[in-house]
């Protein structure tokens, strides 16, 4: 894979037609950093508790919009958040389908209500169909969506980065800034987990940027350590159930006196 931010479009048709391929389970075409903008999470962009985000999806076909709707229900089971889709176009979240990209770009949290309204607050690409590795990408953005923050910049990490190779790929892609945003360790602002290379929100790297290491593929599903870091973050209600008597007790609260 090389780095190609050129993949990422400032603007957002609407209309596409699809390619429905459903056998890729990553992208060599598009950046191994495809998964644009930030278990680390962003504490001042975490959603209040019980939570209820209204989501729109802009430009999909219905097959795409079914295949959104499951990607991003994954992890709704582990939060104690509503996801609740809508027809309107004025969604807190407002997902946008480009079927000329891989991979996709997200603002971190309830800082999409700071989004123009007339704007998409997410960006997936559809390119090449609906295959494993765009199913990731959609769990992967919707986790920037609920304040998570790229796995790999967790300061913890064991990457060996070849800052060099970094560095001059980025060149005339945005250079130290996009380095800086995309790379460097966050500390300020963030509540982690154990480092996770696993987690649906870590990067797959080529072999090219790292010094002397294996490629790292990408994440496609939800780790044990995304299931158990959002739940830390948005506790799931557990709904006990009602007390029932026991036949003897049954018969002792009935007893004549």
């Amino acid at each position: 894979m090389t780095v190609n931010l050129n993949a990422y479009s400032s603007a957002y048709p609407l209309s596409y037609s699809p390619n429905d391929s459903a056998e890729q389970t990553d992208n060599r075409e598009a950046s191994a950093l495809s998964r644009q903008k930030r278990g680390v999470a962003s504490t001042s962009a975490l959603w209040p508790q019980h939570s209820v985000i209204r989501i729109s999806l802009m430009g999909m076909t219905n097959e795409q919009e079914t295949f959104t709707k499951a990607n991003i229900n994954k992890w709704a089971p582990h939060v104690n958040l509503t996801f609740e889709f809508t027809d309107d176009a004025d969604g807190d979240i407002r997902i946008a389908a480009n079927n000329d990209i891989s991979g996709g770009h997200s603002y971190v949290g309830f800082h999409a209500l700071d989004v123009p309204a007339e704007e998409p607050t997410t960006v997936i690409g559809f390119k090449n169909g609906l295959n494993a590795f765009n199913a990731g990408t959609i769990q992967h953005e919707f986790g920037h969506v609920l304040g998570l923050q790229h796995e790999h910049q967790h300061e913890n990490n064991d990457l060996d980065i070849d800052w060099l190779e970094v560095n001059k790929d980025y060149a005339d892609k945005g250079g130290a800034e996009e380095v800086k945003l995309n790379f460097e360790p966050l500390v300020n602002d963030v509540v982690t987990s154990d480092y996770d290379r696993q987690s649906i929100m870590h990067y797959g790297f080529d072999s090219s940027l790292l010094n002397g290491g294996n490629a790292i593929a990408d994440n496609n599903e939800l780790s044990e350590g995304d299931i158990n870091f959002i739940r830390s973050l948005y506790p799931p209600v557990v709904r006990k159930k009602p007390a029932t008597l026991s036949w003897w007790d049954f018969r002792q609260a009935h007893k004549p006196a």
